[in-house]
């Protein structure tokens, strides 16, 4: 037995690890696709403000700064730690858009093996192509920023709570992965508490009806099935929300000790950190809370005229999904929220009402919590919804299929009508989506003013070896990120070139970027400049003047 066993194993060949579906194979060829258009983006478009930010002050500084450091709500404390260790291979694209580039390409297939439990093949297939082609995907797909990783804890989150609500036995990797993605997520954007709190509701509902329907009254109802997995999804979450509350705890240690120990009429001013954490432990934390609260990651409104701001958000929210199709964006998410309410009345107990109910809750459950706070958040803090409205569109159009065949399967056996009402909706689907990602916006860079000045940058070819100088924030950012060179010079005097943006240029400027300038047109010493340099290069926002 044993020499037909290892006989058996020495007989599988590389072939028989490949998919061998048609579906597999186009699945598995899409994502190589994916990725090399991922690569692309990662490389060919220049980081924006926010990128450059947090790769100055937070990734390019290794990960335990990055952990304890929170100046503004602009650090996702956990993709910049994530960051920051692949950022010690020593190239910078890798360690600012690695994380994201990784989760890019994890996040179609992660959609594609969520909606295949619950879908047939060629839509959830589709979904996968409606996912990669929603533009707020697009456009944070490979950010060196939390979203597209934040996202990726979401659909994590989602397919861990279809297996432990549907499991007939207690896997306790499935929880630990569980509840690893939401401390990740949470950790990374604290927005996440709106898909967090949608998706346990939902499985709590699902396993607490199931629960009833189920209990036979004998004995403790805690010890029938639906309730031990509730139970257990308690104890992950109690125990995820601990580990979340002690990780910001050493932000808010850090953030306010630093702040007491540097205000002059503080007592602790002068102190040391360490010894301030250790004798007084509250207050720092205390002063770090209040420093973190008093900053928001999301500006709250005023409750009137909210109704109509939030109908005008909604509407943009819609349109940034994929754009020119706002409309039909909002209608067929109606339309999928009535077929999903619907099945779950008519079909509870189905195994398929779990991922109904995860749809449902996230769908409904964060415009809810935003009425209830008075809230209009970023729309990039939304990218996840974009896994929401691909799953919709796919799902409408799998059920206007389905009631087609069944309406002509009834009439009589009209093989070749019923298959093409199955083809041509995944047929819309590879339209739509081709449509979309030819778009030119899909490709245009994140930010015109930071692509000149990387651009000029590359012109005066910055070293170590040469006096440099910069006039804003966006050249002292870039040059750390392309050229490794930390510069905080801003005189301009004996440099080897001098990167001037055009509005500096102009008396009196307070426009757009002047946030952003060191100098302006009234502290830039012209005349020296003008008697010095000359003008070697220039483009739409900047001149480059050599000496």
């Amino acid at each position: 037995m044993l020499r037909e066993s290892n006989e058996s194993e020495e007989s599988i060949t590389l072939y028989d690890y490949l998919p061998q579906e048609p579906i597999d194979m186009v699945v598995v060829l899409t994502v190589i696709g994916m990725a090399f258009y991922y690569i692309w983006r990662a490389n060919y478009l220049t980081p924006w403000y926010d990128e450059l930010y947090t790769y100055y002050y937070f990734i390019s500084r290794g990960p335990v700064y990055s952990a304890i450091h929170w100046p503004l709500p602009n650090n996702h404390v956990g993709y910049s730690v994530l960051s920051s260790l692949l950022n010690m291979f020593g190239n910078s694209y890798i360690g600012l858009r690695g994380v994201s580039f990784i989760c890019a390409v994890i996040n179609p297939i992660l959609v594609y093996r969520l909606a295949k439990k619950f879908m047939e093949d060629w839509y959830a297939y589709g979904a996968m192509l409606l996912y990669f082609s929603c533009m707020l995907v697009n456009d944070l797909s490979i950010q060196g920023r939390g979203y597209t990783l934040g996202t990726t804890c979401f659909l994590i989150t989602l397919r861990q709570l279809t297996y432990i609500c549907r499991s007939e036995e207690f896997k306790l990797f499935d929880y630990i992965l569980f509840g690893g993605s939401m401390i990740l997520g949470l950790y990374t954007l604290p927005s996440s508490i709106y898909w967090v709190v949608c998706s346990c509701l939902a499985a709590a509902v699902f396993l607490i009806v199931n629960g009833y329907r189920s209990y036979d009254y004998r004995g403790s109802i805690w010890n029938t099935r639906y309730f031990k997995r509730l139970k257990n999804c308690l104890i992950t979450g109690v125990i995820s929300a601990v580990i979340v509350l002690g990780l910001y705890l050493i932000i808010w240690l850090a953030v306010g000790s630093n702040l007491l120990v540097k205000d002059d009429s503080s007592e602790f001013f002068g102190m040391s950190h360490v010894n301030l954490i250790l004798s007084h432990p509250l207050r720092a934390a205390g002063e770090g809370l209040d420093y973190m609260l008093s900053q928001p990651y999301i500006q709250s409104v005023s409750r009137v005229g909210y109704f109509e701001s939030f109908a005008e958000w909604s509407k943009n929210l819609s349109a940034f999904m994929y754009p020119g199709f706002n409309v039909l964006t909002l209608i067929l998410s109606i339309f999928a929220l009535i077929i999903l309410v619907a099945e779950c009345i008519r079909h509870f107990e189905n195994s398929r009402t779990i991922f109904n109910l995860l749809m449902i809750f996230n769908i409904m459950g964060y415009p809810i919590m935003m009425i209830l706070q008075a809230k209009l958040p970023y729309y990039r803090v939304f990218s996840y919804v974009g896994v929401l409205t691909a799953v919709c569109f796919a799902y409408v159009l799998e059920h206007l299929s389905l009631m087609s065949r069944k309406l002509l399967k009834r009439k009589g056996d009209f093989s070749t009508a019923r298959n093409l009402f199955a083809s041509v909706p995944v047929i819309i689907i590879f339209a739509f989506v081709f449509i979309m990602i030819t778009k030119p916006e899909y490709n245009a860079q994140y930010g015109e003013r930071e692509t000149n000045c990387y651009n000029a940058l590359y012109i005066a070819h910055p070293s170590v070896q040469k006096n440099l100088c910069v006039l804003d924030c966006d050249q002292q950012y870039l040059l750390k990120f392309g050229w490794g060179i930390e510069c905080e010079n801003t005189d301009v005097t004996d440099c080897d070139y001098i990167l001037v943006d055009r509005n500096m240029m102009e008396e009196g400027y307070n426009g757009p970027d002047f946030w952003k300038f060191y100098l302006t047109f009234e502290t830039i010493p012209w005349d020296y400049v003008n008697s010095h340099y000359y003008i070697f290069y220039e483009n739409e926002d900047f001149v480059l003047y050599k000496r």
